[in-house]
């Protein structure tokens, strides 16, 4: 299925709703910005996960250092 058939069925689907709190939940759906989440559960929109992304590779290039596996181990479990 193509991405225009799709976006008609999704649309022929809402029309048919009558459903409030349905309705509801969909435009929450649509106006949500959120793209990813973080490990600890913070949420990032799609700039805040670029710029995440590139914090990350600019540390790497740097030769900066993450925690040897046992110490990540040890810090993801005590959560």
């Amino acid at each position: 299925m193509n991405i225009e058939t799709q976006r008609k069925n999704i649309v022929h689907r809402i029309l048919e709703v009558e459903n409030s709190k349905l309705l509801s939940q969909i435009e929450a759906l649509l106006d949500n910005d959120i793209y990813a989440y973080t490990a600890s559960g913070k949420s990032l929109t799609i700039k805040e996960y670029k710029e995440h992304l590139d914090e990350i590779i600019i540390a790497s290039e740097s030769g900066e250092k993450g925690y040897p596996t046992d110490e990540a181990r040890n810090k993801i479990s005590r959560k």
